[in-house]
């Protein structure tokens, strides 16, 4: 079990670096568990697309894990995707200011821009 305050640090962390609305869907994500595209919408109260682009942000950031689960939905047999915060991963965004002087100790400044880009396109995980 998180404490409060490191979902409080998680979410913040993520609204400072993507925004507030994707902050809000992180935030839902952190507080309420695994929850489905129609769940995050409802608690969220943002528009299906609107939740989609953010989850999609999430998951390029490695910040959020999608899932599928099999089951009877309403007598018709289907799944449902759900979406899990990725606690640690969201910390881990503390980690990239040492991770970026390690890299320009070793490559020098046009590795620390390698790595910028890569980070800013969700291209690298720190863990």
């Amino acid at each position: 079990m998180v404490a409060q305050f490191g979902l409080r640090l998680a979410a913040s962390l993520i609204k400072s670096h993507f925004g507030d609305v994707v902050g809000n869907v992180c935030d839902c994500l952190l507080r309420r568990g695994s929850l489905s595209l129609d769940d995050l919408r409802k608690f969220t109260k943002m528009p299906t697309s609107q939740v989609k682009e953010c989850v999609l942000v999430l998951i390029q950031h490695n910040c959020v894990q999608a899932f599928s689960i099999p089951g009877n939905f309403g007598g018709h047999l289907g799944t449902v995707t759900q979406y899990m915060a990725l606690f640690d991963n969201i910390l881990h965004q503390l980690r990239f200011p040492k991770f970026s002087v390690i890299v320009e100790n070793h490559l020098g400044e046009q590795g620390v821009r390698e790595l910028g880009i890569k980070k800013l396109y969700g291209r690298i995980s720190i863990n």
